[in-house]
């Protein structure tokens, strides 16, 4: 049996379907809808669970089997309690609750027997809604969730219905009504509600939630796994000219300690920063670039600036500083979307100009790993020597090498060992990352007795035509080393330029465009025309959500406010133009429905013109008169009046429309366009049948 064939007999056997299973299964598909974010954050067994529980109902419903007892109910709940307080050791808190909140809907799907039981089942839902913004508050979660909510109010739309079989494009209408008149007064309670220092949807995430990025530690390997994730970072306005790409270094942590294959900062471990910022040796060469980040939540105590950061943001609810290494640090861990402005110097020279302790652990390597760099470098330091040369020296000759030598760059060059794995990448495979040409850079620098380090963050990023916004993403995550000259401080090096100049100076290209793997997307090229329109217009959607919405925080409300009018608002003001504001606003849209209702009922108006027209051929009648009885009438007194074919037409007419009124069994959404339709043709001097039949 072919597929069409398959389609069509299960499109035959839903049809005819009672109304009690077809509306449990509708309501089925919006529960699953609304609870599909929170899969990626629920433990695996409370998804599964829930699937199957829905998987259950869906099937008793297509049966008309029974639903199971009171026992199993209470069996599967003692064991969804159980494991909760198992996995999470408390049933109280964000992911306990909302795992018990999931699991309740699903076993309540078992017990819906009457419309009581589907009224609690609608009111955990529209609970649900609301937690799935505890975890994630983008744009995509917000459509599905105004998807979800539709389909929810269309559920209990339907639930009120009379009995019969109404179509559920119906109560779909009528839902979708509901929303838009309830819409106005959801914008202007979100613009004028009293606010808190914080954005309204700057709801804290878990510690132990994973957040794809960029951590305080790197190990090879890392960089490009995340060169494979094309998700935003952060977003970024320049106010003036941009920098050009080769310029373009977002400074993230900087590693310093070298241990078992693995890079981490000089003092590892979140630490509160203090109330003063340490000064920094830092001196531009060139003129300042003005700019503000919008960054997504990364999970980590650091932020992200143009190299080099002339100062310090402001970011609400937490103390930010600069360290001596130009690192940005936070007090806490960024759990939620922040937004800051900065200026930075892309052309600088920073850092103490003499040796000192600090410079001296940056030259320091694990004992007994690496032999032959530990050679390079050397012999290299003695060249530098001998030529009257120094740091420059060293750095220009190993860029050099991996200019002149048969260097590759590539996103899977297999894993070295965290033994010797510098050897085997500069004198074995010779392809590798920009990790790996970083790391090989200052384990080389270092063995010739030259402070060296790595600086992680990202570099480049491309322009949205579509709202001007600069977006970094994932795949531009990237490595390069600094190391130390006596007299001038630190320089950068960016070993990747010297092997593929063209990943730091792309003019719009893609990151390693030759890679299969990121060159390829689903639908063809991942940089053709139609693809990349999409992607931009989708950052440009999530951009407008992040700085209206997410970020509409009582600064933004009071400046709104203050072009309205309103000076410096107290809560007291705005509480009550709140108030003021959900009163007008219900007035009007009660109104509007009750006028929209009366005016726009399809029945009052086909009987109305029916009346009219029987009106005018003798027949008298009032807006009270019953179909049935005005029926009576054309019989009565309208046979002398009206020709035989119209007084039956309109006879057969009356008592439809009737039936339609008041019969359960009348609503058929084709019968009634039929009907209305008929209604509309029917004339006192019709000489043929219409289309009344």
């Amino acid at each position: 049996m072919n597929a069409a064939a398959t389609i069509s007999r299960w499109r035959g056997s839903a049809a005819a379907l009672p109304r009690d299973a077809r509306d449990t299964l509708f309501l089925l598909g919006v529960s699953l809808l609304l609870m599909l974010p929170l899969f990626g954050h629920l433990p695996g067994w409370t998804a599964a669970l829930v699937l199957v529980l829905l998987g259950w109902r869906a099937m008793l419903a297509w049966r008309g089997a029974p639903l199971p007892g009171r026992p199993a109910l209470l069996g599967l709940l003692a064991a969804s309690v159980a494991l909760t307080l198992w996995q999470q050791h408390s049933l109280f808190g964000r992911d306990a609750g909302v795992a018990l909140v999931c699991l309740l809907l699903a076993l309540k799907t078992l017990e819906m027997r009457s419309r009581r039981d589907a009224h609690v089942l609608f009111f955990l839902g529209f609970f649900t809604i609301a937690a799935n913004f505890l975890f994630s508050q983008s744009l995509g979660v917000a459509l599905v969730m105004v998807l979800a909510t539709w389909g929810l109010l269309a559920a209990l739309v339907n639930a009120n219905l009379p009995a019969g079989r109404p179509p559920l494009r119906r109560s779909l209408g009528a839902a979708l009504r509901m929303m838009l008149l309830g819409t106005p007064a959801m914008i202007a309670l979100f613009l004028v509600f009293p606010r808190l220092s914080a954005p309204l949807w700057a709801l804290p995430q878990s510690r132990d939630q994973a957040v794809t990025g960029l951590s305080a530690r790197m190990a090879p390997g890392q960089i490009a796994d995340l060169a494979r994730d094309d998700s935003v970072v952060f977003r970024v306005v320049f106010h003036g000219p941009r920098p050009p790409d080769r310029e373009l270094y977002w400074r993230g942590p900087v590693l310093s300690r070298f241990e078992d294959g693995v890079w981490t900062p000089a003092t590892p471990g979140p630490k509160p920063p203090p109330p003063s910022t340490p000064s920094v040796d830092l001196r531009p060469l060139g003129p300042a670039v003005d700019y503000t980040v919008t960054l997504q939540p990364t999970q980590q105590p650091f932020v992200f600036a143009l190299d080099a950061p002339l100062g310090v943001p402001r970011i609400e609810g937490q103390q930010v500083r600069r360290l001596p290494d130009l690192q940005l640090v936070t007090s806490r861990a960024l759990d939620h979307l922040v937004r800051y402005s900065l200026q930075s110097a892309p052309q600088f020279r920073y850092g103490p100009r003499r040796l000192n302790a600090a410079l001296r652990a940056d030259t320091t390597l694990p004992p007994g790993d690496d032999p032959r760099s530990i050679a390079l470098g050397r012999e290299l330091a003695a060249q530098a020597h001998a030529a009257g040369q120094g740091a420059a020296f060293v750095a220009q000759a190993l860029l050099r090498r991996f200019h002149d030598q048969p260097y590759r760059y590539t996103l899977r060059p297999g894993n070295y060992g965290r033994r010797d794995g510098v050897d085997q990448f500069l004198f074995g495979r010779r392809a590798g990352f920009c990790e790996h040409y970083a790391q090989a850079f200052v384990v080389v620098m270092r063995a010739a007795g030259v402070p060296a380090r790595i600086v992680t963050g990202y570099q480049g990023g491309r322009a949205n035509p579509i709202d001007g916004t600069w977006v970094v993403r994932q795949s531009d995550a990237h490595a390069w080393a600094e190391y130390w000259i006596a007299g001038q401080g630190w320089i950068r090096a960016d070993p990747t330029a010297a092997v593929d100049p063209a990943r730091v100076d792309r003019s719009g290209a893609t990151l390693a465009a030759g890679e299969p793997l990121l060159g390829v997307a689903a639908f063809g090229p991942r940089d053709t025309a139609l693809l990349l329109q999409l992607r931009n217009g989708w950052d440009a959607l999530n951009n407008s959500w992040n700085q209206w919405v997410l970020d509409y925080g009582s600064a933004r409300q009071t400046n709104l406010l203050q072009r309205l009018g309103l000076q410096q608002p107290s809560s007291a003001t705005l509480a009550a133009l709140a108030v003021g504001v959900l009163v007008i606003v219900t007035l009007f849209a009660g109104t509007a429905f009750a006028v929209e209702r009366r005016r726009a009922d399809p029945w009052t108006l086909a009987y109305a013109r029916l009346r009219r027209r029987l009106q005018s051929a003798g027949v008298a009648s009032s807006p009270s008169t019953p179909p049935r009885e005005l029926a009576g009438r054309v019989v009565r007194n309208g046979a002398t009046r009206l020709p035989p074919q119209a007084a039956r037409q309109a006879v057969a007419l009356l008592l439809r429309l009737e039936r339609w009124r008041y019969a359960p069994g009348g609503a058929d959404s084709d019968e009634w366009h039929r009907l209305r339709r008929a209604a509309r043709r029917w004339r006192p001097d019709a000489k043929k049948p219409g289309a009344s039949s």
